[in-house]
């Protein structure tokens, strides 16, 4: 197949920009109202106090979706954005939990005839989309509207925040949750073949980055899954001006990033509710002896890098 060529107008070289908790959340979005949250997002104003009233128009979502019968579904679709929430989890330092339930859209509005949907998000939406200076992805809008999979545009985001180290390790189970997928496709192979081979050659096709991946398995049950994240230069070569790129504040930059911080706040704590701070040191030190051993001579940035990747697998192999 010969390179592929994308065509963009100047409105649709909008970045959109999250938390990464809020690309982490629990949610039931359809993969039409995944867009149309995005799109929302991308058009924000994101040094702004409060979230105005916007709209876009349906055939933005239609033409690069090839999704014409949106227009027919417009009407339950406002009714369910209105009712969408998202699931925001976080544990403290003690291992307490906390399930955060956030209602998205305070207000949803389709005109008939002009095509326009407008909708206004919640106040209670403010700490994942406004003033962000840390802890946050960024993406171009017009490659999440490429992907025609609702589970293709959540694995996006997720490798998507991890871009910068290049890999993401995850349970099965824990993936499972995270595509609302607890009692879906039960077997492996169909998980892996309608929802994971979907997204790697969709990616592949019409994404700036795309995965490999490889799946651990213990006494041949798959437990966890290994992504390895690529940049996709067939479509990156079209997209360098207009991909965005870190913002100052952004914790991927500085010399002095400590790369157990940058894990530390960028990871869903669930994973570490069980570990003291004492506990997690040890680890820490132990994951950068094993990276320097691994790396002696590289870049200190390769070596930050791996130190990070490296204190992850200590953590994952003492779950097992």
């Amino acid at each position: 197949m010969g390179q592929m060529k994308l065509e963009f107008m100047a409105e649709e070289e909008e970045v959109v920009k999250k938390a990464n908790q809020l690309i982490r959340a629990r949610h039931e979005f359809t993969m039409y109202e995944q867009r149309i949250f995005a799109a929302m997002v991308a058009k924000l104003d994101r040094n702004a106090d409060s979230f105005p009233v916007q709209e876009i128009p349906i055939s933005r979502i239609c033409e690069r979706s090839n999704s014409s019968d949106l227009y027919r579904r417009i009407d339950d679709i406002t009714t369910r954005l209105v009712d969408q929430k998202i699931v925001v989890r976080t544990t403290d330092e003690d291992g307490t939990r906390e399930f955060k339930k956030v209602n998205v859209f305070g207000m949803c509005r389709y005109r008939e005839g002009e095509g326009i949907l407008e909708a206004q998000f919640t106040e209670a939406m403010r700490p994942y989309l406004l003033g962000l200076s840390e802890r946050f992805t960024l993406y171009l809008i017009t490659i999440f509207l490429r992907l025609r999979s609702k589970y293709s545009t959540q694995i996006y985001e997720l490798l998507k925040m991890r871009e910068d180290l290049g890999k993401v390790e995850m349970p099965v189970e824990r993936f499972r949750g995270f595509l609302g997928l607890e009692e879906k496709y039960p077997k492996f192979f169909n998980l892996k073949s309608r929802v994971i081979e979907q997204a790697r050659t969709e990616l592949k096709e019409k994404g700036d980055i795309y995965f490999t991946y490889k799946v651990k398995r213990k006494a041949q049950k798959p437990v966890k899954l290994l992504f390895f994240i690529h940049r996709n230069d067939m479509v990156v070569d079209d997209l360098e001006e207009s991909l965005p790129v870190p913002e100052p504040d952004s914790p991927s930059e500085g010399p002095n990033l400590n790369p157990k911080k940058m894990f530390m706040r960028e990871l869903s704590q669930e994973e570490l509710a069980g570990l003291s701070g004492q506990r997690l040191d040890e680890i820490y030190q132990e994951a950068r002896a094993r990276a320097q051993r691994a790396n002696q001579g590289r870049s200190s940035k390769v070596l930050m890098k791996q130190q990070t990747l490296s204190y992850m697998e200590t953590i994952w192999e003492r779950e097992e």
